[in-house]
């Protein structure tokens, strides 16, 4: 919709208001809005000018817009609250209303609801707290406001941005309470939440205490603002008297130690905590002081207070190690000194307690290393010079049978039988000079029994000691593993294929038996060499890209045998190498000439099916569009709510009504509007093909099913796949197809005209006609249980007499279309001739007005479109029969006569019979009067 169409100016009316308008088009399309509109979404004005409404409301969907239309046009006015989406790609609450302001333009008027939202809260802020400085953050629009009181209690100068004050506060808070405050503000930037923050102010007249209040509210996306309070909290500070000063400065410094420092009562609640205690357990003042101590440690129940009391009654003092729970989970374990202190009658646990967490876990870190020594699959001794064992891990023990009293201090020589004298000088001497030792040896177990070991020994001096480190591991199970791969390598020689084995090199690291004898080569001649050698046609590219290759090989009686080669690249730690496994297939590749040929001939047909299929898809969806729909009418909008209704689901649709009523607009309304609207819609008009090519059209056919049958066809059931298929005029379908049919509807399967393979589909059906079905059943003429299949979800189409509130807007519509088409100026439609037109009972519908409307078009020549009605006088009248001309009745006569003889012209049951014609004058008679076959075939 362009600018001719808004049915104001727009501009003149709402250009200048300071409230935020918009004109908007039925589609959603903006058309016009005022600077105060544009300004909400931080936008120009040129940058929202054709953008969609659906896109610019953050929770409203194409889908809801057209909901909204309909509400809208039933209510007359619309009322909602949204979030609209920003530049900056933030939300800003607004709320909407929306009217209609013509034919197909809509009014919206926006009202920004954040700075409405936050003058109340300022103000029950301000109501509740009394004389506070208060400030407020709008995040969409990026403004902060502090109130002058603030500024006055922060000596913060009028003017400056957030950055300004932000740098300014840096500079007088303390770094820890900076620190906490910035991480906290970013906290509700992040989440809705509120905090309070007792923070020390420090300017030129002093110190202060200030109470710091936040709250951040927004939308289900993000935070869009943040407003709180700051009052001053100073109960010492600014007295004369010293004494007072003195204890602010012990209370201070108390508050500022680097030890976490508690004070409970008998209770369990906790009377007093220091800000370590705050920074450690990510925890506020408020939500420790005065709670019991079970919120940061879940293991100090009512049983276990009551006992640490009466112990800390008794002995004045309790050292113990403490696990704390800080808020975000994460376990704090302390060391506590805790005191016991009474004034008067209360009494006060003082507890001063070190953070010793990474200590412990330190601990923690040696136990659990000499734990993974003690469990490690090796077998681990540590030896002294003297040959004696000084340590030998849980592995060890239980491998060998011995008790570690029997090991420990033991001569090695006792597990170990090659350690003689000589041997271990000379082993002491090698390891001094920093060699590491690697060997196979063997060890006695308790029962006599010789393991066969792989021994590492290294050199190890601790504490000015020396010691051997040996790591023994048990190879029975290699050995058994070893077997297993002699065997295997056996196996590949005697393999019927060829393999061969490549480095990353490429060069031959195994090559079998098979191959070897196949090209005459020795192993010796070929192994550490370019694999060319033994297959020279082997593409070195096709090898990396772990391909697959067929090469030709000469054997040594000079026969040619073809390999089918496989190659895949197989890692083994940090080595790689190619493995090729070669088969004969020299007796297939004698066919490749025949299978070549045969897969072009494949490739063909498949190419030029997907070509007819892209023609049909681009085909259907140049002719039809679901905005092809054009109404006005109340009743047609009911239909159209049919449509909507089950577009989302697979149920069948059966559509009846009269010829061009415009029953295929509706199939393809509802493809588009299902979730099957990517996939292809394909038709079938069932009347226009012969009967004999129905089956083959709907189903496929193989070939040779049939004589011109040279090559495969897929059905349009086939082509429907995933997506819809329409029948039009599916009372004309064949009886003997009709159980076909029934079959793909229950089933979702068929098979291929000449063909046994069964083929699933998954198909949308959706059947239109203009025949009595009920009729035809009851006359044997169509399936019932068909007509219940297809009778799932009916949809009857309106006549045009039935909507005579759409003549007009049809008639434009067309007198539009065709005035283009034929490059013609027409500004106006006769109002005599359309006043005519709605009297007009249109029995052939909405084709008959578009042909009518075409026909006046072509014979128009002024920019008044006169519409002729000459030919269509005699049904002028709506509900009144016209006078038929002599020709006009034997015209209806003889297709009533063809129609009770269910369309047979001649023989003893023919039409000619009834009409007492001779069969040749009654042939004669349907060519001259222009019956066709349709005509008398409908009901």
């Amino acid at each position: 919709m362009d600018k001719t169409a808004i049915p104001f100016d727009f501009d003149a009316t709402f250009g200048q208001l300071a409230e935020p308008f918009m004109l908007i088009a039925s589609s959603s399309k903006v058309l016009a809005l005022n600077l105060a509109a544009a300004r909400l979404f931080k936008l120009s004005h040129e940058e929202v000018i054709g953008q969609y409404w659906a896109g610019l409301d953050g929770q409203l969907t194409l889908i809801g817009w057209r909901k909204e239309v309909q509400k809208l046009l039933a209510d007359g006015l619309l009322r909602y609250h949204t979030d609209i989406l920003t530049a900056d790609e933030l939300l800003r609450p607004v709320k909407v209303e929306i009217t209609q302001a013509g034919t197909d333009v809509f009014l919206l008027n926006l009202k920004d609801q954040l700075d409405r939202v936050i003058d109340e809260a300022d103000l029950e802020l301000l109501s509740k707290k009394g004389e506070v400085g208060f400030w407020t953050y709008n995040r969409v629009d990026d403004q902060l406001y502090l109130s002058p009181h603030l500024r006055k209690i922060t000596n913060l100068h009028e003017g400056g941005g957030a950055l300004e004050i932000t740098r300014f506060l840096e500079e007088k808070l303390l770094p820890s309470d900076w620190k906490r405050l910035r991480k906290k503000i970013k906290w509700l930037l992040a989440e809705q939440n509120s905090f309070n923050e007792l923070i020390h102010f420090e300017d030129d007249n002093g110190s202060q205490n200030l109470r710091f209040f936040a709250h951040s509210t927004g939308n289900d996306l993000h935070v869009t603002r943040l407003f709180g309070m700051i009052r001053q909290q100073n109960d010492v500070i600014g007295t004369d008297d010293q004494d007072a000063v003195s204890g602010e400065l012990a209370a201070f410094s108390i508050d500022q130690a680097q030890e976490l420092i508690f004070w409970t009562r008998p209770d369990g609640t906790v009377s007093y905590a220091n800000q370590m205690v705050l920074d450690v357990l990510g925890f506020s003042r408020e939500e420790i002081v005065g709670k019991p101590a079970q919120v940061f440690n879940s293991n100090f129940t009512e049983e276990v207070k009551d006992a640490w009391w009466r112990l800390l009654r008794k002995e004045k003092f309790d050292r113990s190690l403490w696990k704390l729970e800080a808020k975000d989970g994460s376990i704090v374990e302390i060391d506590a000194s805790v005191n016991y202190l009474r004034f008067g009658e209360e009494e006060f646990s003082c507890g001063f307690c070190r953070n010793v967490t990474g200590v412990l876990q330190e601990e923690r870190r040696q136990l659990l290393t000499e734990f993974t020594v003690d469990n490690s699959r090796d077998m681990i001794i540590w030896t002294r010079s003297n040959g004696h064992i000084h340590f030998a891990n849980t592995t060890f023990l239980e491998r060998t049978g011995y008790p570690a009293t029997e090991v420990i201090d033991a001569d090695a020589k006792v597990f170990f039988p090659h350690l003689t004298g000589d041997y271990r000088k000379k082993v002491w001497a090698r390891l001094r000079s920093g060699e590491a030792l690697e060997n196979e040896v063997a060890l006695v177990t308790s029962t006599g029994e010789q393991v066969m070991v792989a021994s590492r020994t290294e050199y190890l001096s601790f504490e000015g000691e020396e010691f051997t480190c040996v790591y023994l591991r048990d190879l029975t199970k290699k050995k058994k593993r070893d077997l297993q791969l002699l065997l295997s390598r056996e196996a590949l020689d005697m393999s019927v294929d060829c393999v061969l084995w490549l480095d990353a090199a490429f060069k031959v690291h195994y090559v079998n038996s098979t191959l070897l004898e196949l090209v005459g080569q020795k192993g010796i001649d070929v192994k550490g060499k370019s694999y060319g050698k033994l297959l020279p046609q082997l593409d070195r590219k096709v090898i990396e890209e772990e391909g697959v290759m067929d090469v030709r090989v000469t054997a040594p009686d000079n026969t040619e045998h073809w390999l089918n080669l496989n190659i895949i690249k197989v890692s083994q730690g940090r080595e790689h190498f190619y493995m090729i496994t070669g088969r004969d297939i020299t007796a297939i590749a004698d066919r490749k000439d025949e299978l070549e040929a045969a897969n072009l001939e494949i490739s063909q047909l498949s190419s030029r099916l997907k070509e007819e299929n892209t023609s049909l898809r681009e085909q259907v969806s140049i002719n039809y569009n679901i905005n092809n729909i054009i109404t006005v009418s109340p009743k047609y909008q009911k239909v159209l709510k049919q449509v909507g209704q089950v577009a989302d689901v697979d149920t069948t649709v059966l559509i009846t009504g009269e010829t061009g009523t415009g029953k295929e607009l509706l199939a393809q309304a509802i493809h588009q509007l299902s979730e099957r609207a990517d996939e292809p819609l394909i038709k079938v008009n069932c009347a226009a093909l012969p009967e004999n090519l129905i089956e083959s059209e709907l189903f496929g056919h193989e070939k040779g099913a049939f004589t011109g049958a040279y090559a495969r066809k897929r059905g349009r059931f086939e082509m429907a796949h995933k997506g819809t298929l329409f029948l039009d005029e599916v009372g004309e379908l064949p009886l003997e197809l009709q159980s076909k049919l029934l079959r793909v509807l229950q089933e979702d399967e068929f098979e291929r005209l000449g063909g046994t393979e069964t083929i699933n589909v998954d198909v949308r059906l959706i059947a239109a006609t203009n025949r009595n079905l009920q009729k035809m059943v009851q006359k044997g003429t169509f399936r019932a249980d068909l007509y219940y299949r297809l009778n799932v979800f009916p949809i009857v189409n309106l006549p045009l007499r039935e909507r005579p509130e759409d003549i007009p807007v049809l008639v434009d519509h067309f007198t539009h279309k065709f005035a283009r088409r034929q490059r013609k100026n027409i500004t106006k439609i006769n109002s005599q001739d359309l006043k005519a037109l709605k009297r007009y009972s249109f029995p052939g519908n909405i084709r008959e007005l578009e042909n009518l409307i075409e026909r006046a078009v072509v014979l128009n020549q002024t920019e008044v479109l006169s519409i002729p009605l000459e030919a269509n006088n005699k049904w002028m009248e709506t509900g009144k029969k016209a006078f038929l001309s002599f020709e006009e009745a034997q015209r209806q006569h003889i297709i009533k006569a063809l129609r009770k003889t269910d369309g047979r012209v001649t023989g003893p049951h023919g039409a000619g019979v009834l009409l007492g014609l001779n069969d040749r004058t009654l042939v004669s008679k349907m060519r001259k009067l222009d019956i066709r076959k349709v005509e008398y075939l409908i009901n």
